[in-house]
Order: C-alpha cells, then structure tokens, then sequence
C-alpha cells in the first residue's frame, strides 16, 4: 500500500532533492508529481515555493534521516511519527483582513519613504497584469506620501476600470495581496487611471453627505451600501468634522458597510 506527501523547496529540484533525502529514496527512484512549479516573484514579491507530491512504501515512513534525526513534518503526518504540530502561521486571509481594516481606520498613518526596490517591484507587476490583459498602457509607480500610487494611461480606459471600477479594483487588490504577502505593514497601494479615484472619491463624499442630512432629518441611523475598506475610510473621514453624526462599520467582508448615526 502507498502512502503520499507533499514537499516545499524554493525550486522542483530542490524539493525533489529534499524528497530524497527525508524518505532515503534516490531521487532517480522516486514517484513525485508537480503540483506547482513556484515563483520567484519581482524581488520575492509575490513568490511562492515549487511542491511536489511524492507516492512511497507505507512502511518507509519510518526510515530514518542522515544523522539520526527526523524531519519536521507537515501538520497532517506530524501525529504519525510523534513530531510535535508546528505553530500554525497567522492565516493570509486574516494578514488581509489585518490591512484592511488599517486602512479604513487609521486616520494618521506614518508615511515613511517607499524603498526603491519596492516601487520598482510594483511597477513590474503593475505591468506584468497590464501586459496580460492585452492593453497598450504606460505605468507609472511613485511614492505619493500615505501610498504608493500606480497611474495607468492607456486608450482604453474605460476597459481598464470596468463596470463600477471592478476592474480597476481587483488589479488594486492583486498589488496589495503580494506586498502585504512579504511586508504586513507597507504603504497600502492606490492604482489610477484618467483621475478615477478623484472622481469616485467625490461621489462617495456626495452621497456621504446626503446620507447625513437625512439621518439627522430623519433622526434614525442609515447604511450606505457594501464598500471595500478604501471607500469606507473616505466616508469615515469626510463626515469626521460633522457634528451632528457619528459613523460606524459593520457586516463582514464583501457585506462591510459604514452606517450613518445622527447624534441626539
């Protein structure tokens, strides 16, 4: 009867090799399969190790490694041989989550200096995702201060934003995920294209500001519809120096929503 397990190594031949020596097999000898061949990312942005699933003997789980010692094994075989479970790693769904709710609740963030390679890494990516959505576009990436801003000019700008700037977004959302992969904390990054982000920016705060007159009109609390964490944070910010209401988040992730109190 076969057993299988995965093995992680920064390429498929060192993962091969660390197959070899963890289950004492050849590497000439061993049944592995590529699950992923890994990435080397732009500048470890974004990189992501090569795995293989290596089928063997059940009985050859127990051979020993060089030296008497045993490898560390993943979570799902640590049980079987006595190892004990490694320190499960903060999920990447929560490091997200994490980012987010920075940005739409941290009214001074300290801005420090993007390095150089950071925007240039952005750039690069910025333009590998451009490149592959067919588009002739030029892409500028700059330190502006509270973020790190990615321009996009092309003739087709329409196509780059999409439908209620779904488009634009999920481009935005791709750069965020491989910085905050390998740097929690990095400058959140804003990516335009022909003053987009102004003119959102300006219709968020219109219909801030008409959600706050009624609410004080209508002395009840009002919702504004479900935005991503950027668009919460300008509303939080924008009806701040309104005395008359107070705002507050709730719901979870695509449902999130600022809801608008009067003060009584």
């Amino acid at each position: 009867m076969n057993d299988s397990r995965e093995f992680y190594a920064a390429t498929v031949d060192e993962a091969v090799e660390k197959a070899s020596a963890a289950l004492g097999v050849p590497r000439d000898r061993l049944d592995f399969k590529v699950l992923d061949q890994g990435s080397a990312g732009f500048l470890s942005i974004g990189a992501r190790d090569a795995r293989i699933l290596v089928e063997y003997p059940e009985a050859q789980t127990d051979v020993p490694l060089p030296g008497g010692e045993e490898e560390d094994l993943p979570l799902e075989y640590a049980g079987e041989r006595g190892v004990e479970p490694p320190v499960e790693e903060e999920p990447q769904e929560a490091k997200q989550a994490q980012a987010a709710q920075i940005v739409e609740d941290d009214d001074d963030i300290v801005a420090e200096e993007a390095p150089e390679d950071l925007i240039l890494a952005v750039d690069e990516f910025a333009t590998a995702l451009v490149d592959a959505m067919g588009l002739d576009a030029t892409i500028d990436a700059h330190d502006a201060g509270d973020a790190i801003a990615v321009d996009v000019a092309t003739k087709e700008t329409g196509l780059f934003i999409g439908q209620k700037g779904e488009t634009i977004d999920a481009i935005q959302y791709l750069l965020n995920v491989a910085v905050y992969k390998n740097r929690p904390f990095a400058k959140r990054i804003v990516v335009d294209s022909e003053g987009y982000r102004q003119r959102r920016i300006e219709a968020i705060q219109g219909m801030a500001h008409r959600t706050a007159r009624r609410a004080v009109r209508e002395s009840r609390p009002l919702s504004l519809p479900p935005m991503p964490a950027a668009e919460r944070r300008v509303v939080h910010l924008f009806l701040k120096e309104n005395p008359k209401v107070t705002t507050s988040s709730e719901g979870k992730d695509d449902s999130r929503k600022v809801i608008v109190s009067p003060i009584q």
